[in-house]
Formats: C-alpha cells, sequence, structure tokens
C-alpha cells in the first residue's frame, strides 16, 4: 500500500484549512488503498494538487586522486592557438589575520602600554590610557571577526600600539 504524504505549512493548518487538509489526506489515503487493493502499483497522483517540489543538491564534478598527473596535450585548439598549460590546483587556504601589523598612532615601549579600542572585536589597538576593555558585564557575539583583536594580538610594534598578526 503506497500513502501520499502532502506537504502543509503547520502556521496556515487552522479552522478550515484543517478541514481541507484532513479531507485530501483522507481521500489520498483511501485512493491508495482502493488502488492497492487491485494490485496494479502506487496510486495517481490527486487531481488538481501541484506536484511537489523536488530539492535536489549540486553535485561537483570528481576530481582525480593526488597521485594521477593531470593529462596533458601538445596538439593545437581547434582555434589554432596553444592548448592552455594545466596549472596545478593549490589547496585552498584560508588564514584568519590582518596581512601585516596595523599601527596606531600611539607610542608605547611595551605591549603593556597598549590596550583594545573596544570590549568586543576591537579593529585597533591603542594607548593603555584610551583603551575600552571588557568588563564583567560585558557581553559579545561568538562572531570572529579576522581584522580585529579577536584573530590578533593587541601589544606594542616598532614603538607604536598595534594589532599584530600571528606571524609576527
Amino acid at each position: 500500500m503506497t500513502l501520499l504524504a502532502t506537504a502543509v505549512d503547520p502556521p496556515t493548518v487552522r479552522g478550515s484549512s484543517l478541514a481541507i487538509f484532513l479531507l485530501t489526506l483522507g481521500a489520498s489515503v483511501a485512493a491508495s488503498c482502493a488502488h492497492g487493493a487491485g494490485g496494479s502499483g502506487p496510486a495517481p497522483p490527486p487531481t488538481g494538487s501541484a506536484p511537489l517540489p523536488v530539492a535536489t543538491v549540486p553535485i561537483p564534478p570528481p576530481r582525480p586522486p593526488a597521485d594521477v598527473p593531470a593529462p596533458t596535450s601538445t596538439a593545437a585548439a581547434p582555434n589554432g592557438q596553444p592548448p592552455p598549460k594545466s596549472v596545478p590546483e593549490k589547496p585552498i587556504s584560508f588564514r584568519c589575520h590582518l596581512p601585516a601589523p596595523k599601527l596606531s598612532d600611539d607610542p608605547c615601549g611595551t605591549d603593556a602600554d597598549c590596550g583594545v579600542s573596544a570590549p568586543c572585536h576591537a579593529p585597533a589597538c591603542v594607548a593603555r590610557a584610551k583603551s575600552n576593555p571588557a568588563d564583567a558585564s560585558t557581553m559579545c557575539t561568538r562572531k570572529l571577526v579576522c581584522n580585529s583583536a579577536d584573530a590578533n594580538r593587541c601589544g606594542c610594534y616598532e614603538g607604536r600600539c598595534a594589532l599584530i598578526p600571528p606571524e609576527h
């Protein structure tokens, strides 16, 4: 026996909509049972109803194994141009931090002379007197901002307060 399912948005199932839904479901089940008794396969879809959407997910083409070299050809392309040179794929690399230190105008002698400009996701490192650090009542979002103090340290760099990436 095949049962047909009807997609329903729960917020719309109220009052008469609920009655229509139950009647439609009952008719589908009855048609399925009656059709199933004859043994000739699944029941046809109810008349007047739109087909249910089918979700599809694009599937990328398969990649060759890393130990298999890419095919090369020395033959000219149909337009007479030489074939494009195959470039080996580089692994995707993402680093969440500044590419170089972000210096402020505030002078310093040590890292202790500097502090963050804001309690959350600080975009700059400033002199300790101007800093606005987090306290016990501070609530920050859990997002990670790559060009902020979230991913870079605040300290003294070349005599000025700066956000300093991990490599420096």
